[in-house]
């Protein structure tokens, strides 16, 4: 058939029957045209016209016509196009209408001029058809003077509409569309609503194409199912849809549900549409629909043209609106199965494999994407994949980490997977994401035999008290949410057996992996389990002022001053800055690409839990003078002097939570050193937390607190200072 001659022959063939297969036609030149030869194509179906216009065969000569339209260069064409129409539908008053409204006389694609041509044929009396703001409407009269059509609308009865307007803006609605049986069978719409919500979608989807739930209710309620009802009209819908073996059915509102079977759904009025398309995200759900439905379906010449040639579109566009479009668009690419890699799918894979970017690509996509482009890439090139996934599993968030590792295990890999957790242990380079996902999966560390459940206890315990911000402070608050769990928390601690139960939670108790109050909580989370341990918590308490009962830990003033001068910045300066950055940023646009945005909405997030923390201490925490201390022994209030096995000795002022200073030896009573010194007296030997260990050391003295502690003690600020305690 690719003999030029050949194929005049059989084209003559084709249009000398009485209904010429015009499909079959197109096809056949279309595969003409993609092979380079456009203009003995195009001369074949001028050919084809002339003959279908001699035998009055209007819609199959239009067609043609549209070939013509779709591969010839308008700027040459648009006048022939317009002789060609004209001797195509004649010289009366009606059809001189419909050339002059369609369009081609001015900048309107000739093919969408052909199309708009065919609408004003068929936009005839009594004929259904359907407007965004007015709605449905029947056709009641076409004047081709004035060049209006009038419509009885159901908001708006005999409105008319110019008909250029109309030729552009109406569609035809077909006699088994839904909008058309509501029209004439309300009776059997309403049965519908009543008795098979399912049969209803189906009509719904058959009409419409593939719609989305949340599209899917705008278009039945309130005008066919009452708003009341739809929570249950939809529930009964999609039981029934799901077990049906031709329906796709989506697990998020926003995802269309897809009916392999429906009318209209990928048709040849369907790719024109795709090919006149301009919007990246129209694209590719119109392209991720196409695939879902495809299955065995072998694509004609002309569809995997216009696809290839969208999607080449979104590639070149895609870096310019967002980071999340091209590893999409690429993932659709390989999926369309390109022989000749025309897109440059290959090319894609070797720089994300190759240049260390696949990282970040990971951490910008959602969830449901990065698992799919995680499968993409080991389908495309696995052995590369699988090498740099591994290599990433220390580098990545705790988001990416956990569905990279879904994916790795699903694809075979939890051999590997089981290997590189474990030299991640033993060679101390797990951190925080990686204790996340542990702490998440805990029948791994067994399972796999990372490492004693005590070693990974404290391992979490290091983590928990580092100082981090962003996404691995994220991970971190999901580290402390794991002791708020009562099913995780006895799993740990059963683990860890009775004489490391004690340790741990002496551990915990001295920890400052949680503000104060929170630990507290933890701490009562425990020891609800676990009543033995309740011993751990005896602590002297009590104001060291008065030696009285109090309703909490103290402080100096000075430090509970600057924790509220603090606490007033933030509300005062921070927070509304904050806010005015998050209106800046919005003014941007796009929100879901808008770093700003993201950053500023983060912020905020960090400022209002740091002002909810610094108002919960101030609540909890007493502040006091250290007055009238007795010095018996040791404690907050008192200063201490150490000696050590080497002769050496030390002094420390122990004060209160948030105070410290180390130039003058002020420590906190919550450090571990005020901890293992507390309540004993002058000649006790002490095991106290040392560089490298611990140390033995023996009470020298317990004092008063001497005159330039008490200095510091009085410096109470009047604004906040450069470096404050707690602003950490």
């Amino acid at each position: 058939m690719n003999d030029s001659k050949h194929m005049e022959e059989w084209v003559s063939e084709q249009v000398d029957q009485a209904q010429p297969d015009v499909n079959l036609l197109v096809n056949r030149l279309t595969e003409q045209a993609l092979s380079g030869a456009v203009a003995e194509a195009a001369t074949l179906a001028e050919l084809a016209e002339s003959a279908c216009r001699e035998q009055r065969q209007i819609p199959a000569a239009l067609r043609l016509l549209r070939f013509r339209a779709e591969w010839l260069p308008a700027t040459e064409f648009r006048n022939l196009c317009g002789m060609a129409l004209q001797q195509l539908l004649g010289n009366k008053p009606l059809q001189r209408a419909y050339i002059k409204c369609c369009g081609v006389q001015g900048r309107v694609p000739l093919p969408e001029c052909i199309d708009r041509i065919e609408k004003l044929m068929a936009l005839q009396p009594e004929v259904l058809c359907y407007d965004k703001t007015w709605g449905a409407g029947v056709v009641r009269q076409v004047d081709a003077l004035r060049e209006k059509i009038q419509v009885d609308f159901e908001k708006r009865p005999g409105h008319e509409l110019a008909m250029a307007y109309a030729a552009e803006s109406l569609e035809v609605i077909p006699p088994d569309h839904l909008l058309a049986v509501q029209q004439r069978e309300p009776e059997r719409i309403a049965a519908l609503v009543q008795d098979d919500p399912e049969g209803l979608v189906r009509l719904a989807l058959h009409s419409y194409g593939p719609l989305s739930v949340v599209v899917l209710q705008e278009k039945l309620v309130p005008a066919l199912v009452p708003a009341s009802d739809w929570k249950g009209f939809w529930a009964a819908a999609r039981k029934a849809l799901k077990q049906a073996s031709d329906v796709t059915v989506p697990t998020k509102r926003t995802e269309p549900i897809l009916l392999q079977d429906a009318a209209g759904v990928h048709d040849e009025k369907w790719f024109r549409q795709l090919k006149l398309d301009r919007d990246i995200e129209s694209i590719l759900g119109k392209v991720g629909s196409w695939l879902a439905l495809q299955g065995t379906k072998q694509a004609t010449p002309l569809e995997r043209s216009i696809i290839e040639d969208r999607l080449a579109f979104a590639i070149k566009g895609a870096d310019l609106m967002g980071k999340t479009l091209l590893p999409r668009t690429m993932m659709l690419a390989y999926k369309v199965g390109d022989p000749h890699d025309r897109l440059g799918v290959q090319a894609y894979l070797d720089r994300v494999l190759e240049t260390g970017m696949l990282r970040q690509v990971l951490e910008d996509l959602s969830a449901k994407d990065m698992k799919a482009f995680v499968a993409f890439i080991i389908h495309a090139d696995r052995g590369r994949a699988l090498n740099e996934l591994r290599r990433l599993l220390a580098e990545l968030d705790v988001t990416s980490l956990n569905e990279v590792l879904q994916v790795l295990i699903r694809e075979g890999e939890e051999v590997a997977c089981r290997a590189e957790m474990k030299s991640l242990l033993n060679s101390r380079r797990a951190e925080v994401e990686v204790c996340s996902w542990l702490s998440r999966n805990m029948d791994k560390l067994a399972a796999w035999d990372l490492c004693q459940p005590m070693e990974f206890a404290e391992l979490m315990l290091l983590e928990m008290e580092k100082d981090y911000t962003g996404n691995r402070l994220k991970a971190q608050n999901q580290l402390r949410e794991r002791f708020r769990h009562k099913t995780w928390v006895k799993q740990v601690f059963d683990a860890l057996g009775p004489s490391g139960r004690v340790h741990y939670f002496l551990r915990l108790k001295d920890s400052n992996a949680w503000p104060t109050m929170e630990k507290r909580s933890a701490l009562g989370q425990i020891i609800k389990q676990y009543p033995e341990l309740e011993k751990c918590m005896a602590d002297r308490s009590g104001d060291p002022s008065t030696g009285a009962a109090t309703r909490g830990p103290v402080t100096s003033r000075r430090s509970y001053r600057e924790r509220e001068l603090l606490a007033e910045r933030i509300k005062q300066v921070d927070i509304p800055n904050n806010s005015k950055e998050i209106a800046a940023a919005r003014a941007h646009g796009d929100l879901r690409e808008n770093f700003e945005y993201q950053a500023a909405k983060d912020a905020q997030g960090l400022l209002m839990r740091r002002q909810a923390e610094l108002q919960q201490m101030l609540a909890q925490v007493v502040p006091t003078d250290f007055d009238k201390v007795t010095t018996d022994q040791v404690g907050p209030g008192t200063g201490v002097r150490l000696r050590y096995a080497d002769g050496r000795e030390e002094q420390y002022y122990i004060l209160g939570v948030w105070d410290r200073d180390e130039a003058l030896g002020i420590i906190s009573c919550e450090s571990k050193l005020a901890r293992a010194l507390e309540g004993v007296g002058v000649g006790a030997e002490v095991t106290v937390p040392a560089e490298h260990g611990e140390a033995q050391c023996t009470v020298v003295a317990v004092s008063e607190l001497t005159p330039p502690v008490r200095a510091w003690l009085q410096a109470i600020p009047d604004r906040l200072p450069a470096n404050p305690a707690g602003a950490e």
